[in-house]
């Protein structure tokens, strides 16, 4: 999940990386490179983007995109820095960073739906937010986080101060588990949950969207820098559309996209099976219908936040903020 991902593996990556940019024509040599800012080590959530760079699909709109690895900046302080126009984010982590005026807005939901919930492991018993009570939870202490999981247990009737809360800082959710330091963890399906099953875990899984419609939220989703969408509205839809066609690629071609981010990504080569299973899941689930791929949802948007002000985690409502559809085709 994003924030526990494989951070260790960067320095990695940041060596063996290609450099993604590279582009046949005279004239995308001589155009200027587009900066988009992932959000940690490429996966499956990012296929999209490396399919649309390695068929050309950026090359048709005539645009020169970058993906770049984060530096030690968060993706989306290099674009309200002004350092890129383009990075992926999270909906949630947006929030606070709307609410001080930040200028960024987000123009395309990379997956649908909210694909995480807590994993735990089989014997832990826990099938629902309340039975989390008296055992361990894996955290990163993130505020929201803690709100979000707050809100579910207790609206269960549970006694969210009984849960204990064990930092989590491993690469990932799934070993943790496995060697007992927690009980359970919050993780996105189609990385940590396709992760325990290649391992053989016996684990329960419920997703927050279970219960909690509100926590539907978008995640993760293509964030931009105002200044720039205003200066550059036709270029933005350029890259937007080159885009689409990756990800609607990938969904029609689960196996073949896989093999295109192992190509990007050195580090996943040698997990085949993994890096599959991952794309057959997230294939299905980038968007119910391919041509609506990365549209957003006002209702569902606005859900979230009000759910945030509601609880006091906002001082502001930011109804209607922060996101639009007016880049997409």
């Amino acid at each position: 999940m994003k924030k526990n991902l494989i951070w260790s593996s960067l320095a990695l990556l940041a060596a063996s990386s290609l450099t993604l940019g590279a582009c046949s024509s005279k004239n995308q040599e001589e155009a200027k490179t587009i900066d988009l800012i992932l959000d940690w080590t490429p996966n499956t959530n990012h296929t999209g983007l490396y399919v649309a760079l390695e068929k050309g699909y950026f090359e048709e709109e005539g645009v020169k995109v970058d993906i770049k690895l984060p530096s030690e900046d968060s993706s989306s302080d290099l674009v309200i820095n002004g350092k890129a126009p383009f990075a992926i984010y999270f909906q949630d982590s947006m929030a606070k960073k709307l609410e001080k005026g930040a200028g960024i807005t987000a123009v395309a939901a990379l997956v649908e739906n909210n694909t995480s919930g807590i994993i735990s492991a089989g014997d832990a018993d826990i099938l629902s937010p309340k039975d989390l009570v008296g055992k361990k939870y894996g955290t990163w202490n993130d505020p929201i986080e803690l709100a979000m999981l707050e809100t579910l247990v207790s609206e269960e009737g549970g006694d969210f101060a009984k849960v204990e809360k064990v930092p989590n800082t491993d690469a990932n959710s799934i070993t943790p588990i496995a060697n007992q330091v927690f009980d359970a963890a919050w993780i996105y399906y189609g990385w940590d949950g396709i992760m325990a099953e290649k391992e053989g875990m016996e684990t329960n899984f419920f997703y927050l969207t279970d219960f909690a419609p509100a926590f539907n939220y978008y995640s993760p989703v293509i964030i931009a820098n105002n200044d720039y969408l205003k200066e550059n509205p036709e270029e933005a839809k350029k890259v937007l559309r080159a885009i689409k066609k990756g990800y609607q690629y990938a969904m029609a071609h689960p196996e073949e996209s896989a093999d295109i981010l192992i190509k990007h990504a050195p580090a996943l080569e040698g997990q085949k099976d993994f890096v599959l299973a991952s794309q057959i899941y997230l294939s299905e689930h980038y968007a119910s219908d391919p041509d609506k791929w990365g549209e957003f949802d006002a209702d569902r948007w606005n859900a979230f936040y009000a759910w945030a002000h509601e609880k006091g985690i906002l001082e502001s409502d930011l109804k209607d903020q922060g996101f639009s559809n007016d880049y997409l085709d």
